[in-house]
């Protein structure tokens, strides 16, 4: 029969109220038992939160009465399969099998078994007593009994107290998961806080593992995440703690670490998987990865825990241990553990904290590849962004401009007026006269030299692909939008757009361009935001913008909005007197580009040049000075091939009507000899063989009127 002082349950419930740790609570349980139970030894098994293990502590005095206060045996076991699940299945008072006692591990190699020490005790019986609290088994105590027999207040009296260490272990679970939670948390947090500092892989690597060792203590860690279809998106990554005592990469490849991960993670099924002892030792004469883990870094067991993230794909993280004595004292402070154990697997509420963790680097690392994505994107704008600058650059008849006649100082003044000041600019000439560098000069002097110069020739586009060119398209906007593109103006923002031949714009694409002037916003095709950008247009043409305007080709309040500072580049055959300084400038480049020593030009040349007519203004003389450098031989420049099939052209273009004046003359003809007869029979429409209203219309547009050609036939 037992001492069943009630002032003893008091005393235990007050001693145990505060403490956190699960060791230190069963030594306080142990000091105040034996003054009534007058053991020598004691143990206590808690269960996990799964149900699914035990984890056991056992202590002893010194033989004499004296408690020595200090677990000597602790293990964590499964319960599948074994003695244990029947006895957790119905809990009761009874006596322990010694299968369980067996259980009981010692700490370290300098403690005996627990099952010889108590036989050297003599106990007899070692009794295992449930642990409740609000219906909810706790886990088992064990302490010695030699007495054949309990009555029914014995075992009442041993559940009373039994329930008042299973309601401060229920206690001491709720503070381990507020804890766990809050350090999740904070891990989170920092994590998140770091992606805006972290530059690279190896930086997020670093800070992972950092973090993932303060939660869970380990000496491996191995990491693969990723998609098997997106190289971009992958990550594989393995550290061993060094005889410094920091983690350390482990100098194997990716895709050795990724071959080594995927032999057994398969079997995780989306929970996890620990691998010790026999099974560690069977992974390793698989594995040369691991192997090299055991006989090199002494791991000895492992945990593997598998996640699906989105947007990242499968996650698997791979935490070992061994046997570095300075990571046991680390690990034991940190999960409440006897300080002396060194034969330790990972606990439940490591692995809990690892399940918890493993999702939030999951979206670490989303937000990492994101940032990764942005990253590219904006270096992939960069270089498109250069790409252009330096296709401007290469595309430029010339680098700078040349010339000293008064039209073109003229066309430099307008130049350096107008560049500091945001105004728009409409560039005219004919082609070949050199608009393109006229704009290129603007920006160059203007504020915005620093950004882009984006060029677009609005004639060379299909009428199909200049929205989607000028303004972009988002994915799947129309047939064949297989990606998202960046528009030009988009691509501009902050510097200068040329819209070259503006002239050829169609008139719904002008009705978009009049808001981008006015409201300085767009949208992209299939897009819904509004796009606000900072673009100084300059726009260049060949036509005359105001007959299209009166013609209906051109939207007249799109003329005012670009005819804000016009600039007129002059023809060649205006400023002929630039011809000697054109001609030296390409000389020179041609020269240098072909490897040859400059020529020279005879004087009868030049002044055949100074008379020509250049319908093709500075990019017909480039031409010819290039293939007159590639033909000549000696040391003067053969222009006689060149200049005469050009002067030859030109004069027999000269010969020739337009087809204006062709059509005039042939209508007039015609009504000559139906003397004046615009319909009917003998009348000029029916020589023609056009309608009579259609033969009106042309009349009218061709300016001939019946009575001249009457009055005229009649003269």
């Amino acid at each position: 029969m037992l001492n069943r002082d009630l002032s003893v349950i008091i005393s235990i419930n007050e001693t145990i109220a505060s403490i956190k740790e699960p060791y230190k609570l069963f030594e306080k349980i142990f000091d105040q038992m034996q003054d009534l139970l007058q053991f020598q030894i004691g143990g206590m098994a808690l269960l996990d939160k799964t149900g699914t293990g035990l984890e056991f502590f056992a202590a002893a005095s010194d033989g004499m009465g004296k408690p020595l206060s200090q677990v000597l045996w602790y293990n964590r076991v499964s319960i599948s399969g074994t003695v244990f699940s029947q006895m957790v299945a119905n809990p009761k008072i009874s006596i322990a099998d010694l299968e369980i006692l067996r259980s009981f591990k010692k700490s370290s190699d300098q403690e005996p078994l627990l099952e010889e020490s108590i036989k050297n005790a003599g106990i007899k019986n070692i009794l295992q007593i449930p642990m409740q609290t609000g219906g909810e088994l706790m886990g088992f105590l064990f302490i010695p009994y030699n007495d054949c027999e309990l009555n029914a207040d014995d075992n009442n009296y041993l559940l009373k107290i039994s329930n008042v260490i299973a309601t401060a272990v229920s206690n001491v679970r709720a503070f381990e998961e507020m804890k766990q939670h809050k350090e999740v948390n904070e891990i989170q947090l920092r994590l998140m806080n770091a992606l805006v500092s972290l530059k690279d892989r190896n930086t997020l690597v670093e800070k992972c593992a950092e973090e993932l060792t303060e939660l869970i203590p380990c000496e491996y860690i191995s990491f693969w995440a990723g998609n098997l279809e997106v190289a971009s998106r992958r990550l594989a990554f393995s550290l061993i703690m060094n005889e410094e005592n920091r983690l350390v990469p482990l100098a194997i490849p990716g895709n050795a670490v990724q071959a080594a991960v995927m032999l057994r993670s398969k079997e995780i099924n989306g929970n996890y998987l620990e691998i010790a002892g026999e099974e560690f030792n069977s992974l390793c004469a698989q594995s040369k990865y691991f192997l090299q883990l055991k006989e090199k870094h002494s791991i000895t067991s492992l945990l593997m825990i598998r996640y699906a993230a989105e947007n990242v794909g499968e996650l698997i993280l791979i935490l070992g241990r061994g046997k570095n004595m300075y990571f046991v004292q680390k690990r034991n402070r940190k999960l409440g553990i006897p300080p002396n154990t060194s034969n330790i697997s990972f606990m439940d509420n490591e692995i809990e904290a690892a399940m918890h963790i493993l999702p939030q680097l999951g979206l670490v690392l989303s937000n990492f590849f994101a940032f990764e994505q942005i990253n590219l994107l904006k270096n992939k704008l960069e270089q498109e962004k250069n790409y252009l600058l330096d296709e401007i650059n290469l595309s430029n008849s010339f680098q700078e401009i040349i010339g000293n006649s008064p039209a073109i100082q003229s066309v430099m003044n307008k130049i350096k007026q107008v560049a500091p000041i945001n105004a728009t600019v409409l560039i005219q000439g004919e082609t070949g006269t050199g608009k393109e560098l006229v704009a290129r000069a603007i920006h160059n002097l203007s504020e915005r030299k620093d950004s882009a110069f984006v060029k677009i020739n609005c004639a060379a586009l299909p009428v199909s692909l200049i929205e989607s060119e000028l303004f972009g398209h988002e994915k799947g906007s129309f047939t064949g939008a297989i990606e998202k593109r960046i528009g030009k103006f988009e691509l501009a923002d902050g510097g200068t757009i040329f819209l070259d031949e503006i002239g050829e714009l169609p008139l719904e694409i002008q009705s978009r361009l009049l808001r981008i002037l006015q409201e300085k916003e767009f949208e992209r095709i299939g897009g819904k935001g509004t796009i606000k950008v900072d673009v100084r247009i300059i726009a260049a043409t060949n036509r005359e913008l105001a007959v299209e305007v009166d013609k209906g080709r051109f939207r007249a309040d799109l003329f005012f909005r670009l005819n804000v500072f016009p600039i007129t580049v002059p023809p060649l055959r205006e400023r002929t007197e630039d011809i000697p300084l054109l001609l030296k400038f390409f000389i020179e480049k041609y020269s240098k580009q072909a490897g040859r020593e400059k020529k020279i030009v005879r004087k009868s040349d030049l002044d055949m040049l100074l008379q020509y007519n250049w319908p093709g203004n500075i990019r017909e003389l480039e031409h010819l000075i290039e293939r007159s450098v590639i033909i000549s031989e000696g040391a003067v420049l053969n222009f006689n091939d060149v200049i005469h099939l050009n002067m030859k052209n030109d004069a027999e273009a000269e010969k020739l009507k337009t087809l204006r004046e062709m059509e005039k003359e042939h209508i007039i003809h015609a009504l000559q000899i139906a003397k004046g007869k615009v319909t009917g029979e003998n009348s000029a429409s029916s020589i023609l063989g056009i309608n009579g209203k259609t033969l009106g219309s042309k009349m009218k547009k061709l300016g001939i009127a019946r009575e001249i050609v009457i009055r005229t036939q009649l003269n």
